[in-house]
């Protein structure tokens, strides 16, 4: 059975959003979760600096999950900006016995075994 993936999300130094750790099981609900957590930091840097319109955002990531950032788009005005990126970083979580596994399985083990 494979399992989902658990990211560090870490944004960077010039933004005031501390680190999340969530699991990577869909993608829609992995990016409103980051969105969710970031927004309440990032309303009043984004208002110190004269642009609280990017609050209305969304935040990507590449296809390797190893990097993202949030994106506002103007299309009536045909603007766009790019802002607070955020490096990505699969973790080690714990069993229930404390013993600590690597979250990415293996689809093909057949004794439990992980990666």
């Amino acid at each position: 059975m494979t399992q989902p993936t658990v990211y560090r999300v870490e944004f960077g130094p010039a933004w005031p959003v501390p680190p999340i750790v969530l699991p990577y099981t869909d993608p829609n609900v992995f990016h409103r979760a980051i969105t969710a957590h970031a927004m309440p930091h990032l309303v009043a840097k984004l208002t110190e600096m004269g642009r609280p319109e990017l609050a209305d955002c969304f935040f990507q990531t590449d296809r390797d999950l190893t990097a993202g950032q949030f994106m506002w788009l103007d299309l009536a005005g045909e603007k766009a900006a790019r802002f607070c990126s955020a490096r990505l970083t699969p973790v080690e979580v714990e069993e229930g016995d404390g013993s600590p596994r690597h979250e990415i399985w293996s689809a093909r083990c057949e004794d439990g075994c992980c990666l």
